[in-house]
């Protein structure tokens, strides 16, 4: 049985809401994750791997990209490319501001909630319980900054409302979501390392900016050999963080992340990402899956 939600948003057509027994009140938390690290740490690959395993746990799943640059998420996850970004169905840079921002007269708070099934079909990707989103994209040269895809996503994430679903925001890499004041609706950070000194620094940098902002963390190392794995052990607790997950190096992966396929759910990395869940759930949720 469907019913259509009334768009308060944008007067286009809509995602049709379908009534679930998980809707019904199995789950009413909704947690945002924000997954950071330097470029090239493989963030972009343990959100997708991270979001197919909470698909495949019975959660449903909205990964918002955030990432100005990367062009792949959706492909990393199995979805077909939205027709658009949201900035793009919203009218661009210009009408951002408008839009997000800025609430009808006769609209209740409560009615400035957005969901999912809220959203115009031209900027989301959706099969069953995983919904995909991106932010913008820098398109053209001297196009300008990125900073109203910062502003949008903010605006955005303060109106969203999505009771039992998990959200995905994959940052941008580095730490521009803080300066921007994203984190504000950040329930927790999972910040991806690769095995280099300068993430460490990252690392220890960002621990204390999630201290500052009052937000738990959470520390995953990707890409680790198994012959250095108690080195970067030891050299992460030498600067006071405590590594939650190391996941290993896998040619699998590799492979079909440079051939631009789905990242693969291996059945090996179940037990990493099920601690991963383990943690935020206990950081976030009060063990509540």
């Amino acid at each position: 049985m469907q019913r259509q939600r009334q768009n308060r948003f944008l007067d286009l057509d809509l995602i049709p809401l379908e009534i679930t027994s998980r809707e019904r009140g199995v789950s009413v938390i909704m947690t945002k994750v924000f997954i950071c690290g330097r470029g090239g740490s493989g963030k972009s690959t343990i959100t997708a791997m991270f979001a197919k395993y909470l698909v495949s746990e019975g959660m449903r799943v909205l990964v918002i990209d955030a990432d100005e640059s990367n062009r792949s998420l959706y492909r990393m996850l199995g979805l077909q490319a939205p027709k658009s970004t949201l900035m793009e169905d919203l009218g661009g840079r210009v009408a951002v501001k408008k839009v997000v921002f800025e609430k009808k007269d006769n609209m209740t708070a409560e009615e400035a909630k957005l969901h999912v099934d809220d959203l115009p079909l031209s900027c989301v990707s959706r099969r069953d319980n995983l919904a995909f989103l991106a932010i913008g994209k820098i398109d053209k040269p001297d196009e300008g900054c990125a900073c109203p895809m910062g502003a949008l996503e903010k605006g955005f994430l303060e109106r969203l409302h999505v009771p039992g679903w998990w959200v995905l925001v994959d940052c941008e890499a580095g730490v521009e979501h803080i300066g921007r004041g994203v984190w504000h609706h950040a329930d927790i950070f999972l910040v991806v390392l690769e095995p280099s000194h300068e993430s460490m620094e990252m690392a220890k940098f960002m621990n204390e900016l999630a201290i500052e902002v009052g937000r738990p963390m959470l520390t995953v190392v990707n890409m680790v050999d198994e012959d250095i794995a108690e080195n970067v052990k030891a050299s992460m607790k030498s600067i006071g963080i405590d590594v939650n997950v190391f996941f290993p190096r896998d040619k699998r992966i590799a492979a079909v992340n440079l051939s631009g396929e789905s990242v693969p759910l291996l059945p090996e990395f179940m037990p990493l990402l099920r601690s991963c869940l383990d943690a935020i759930s206990n950081k976030v949720r009060g063990g509540v899956l």
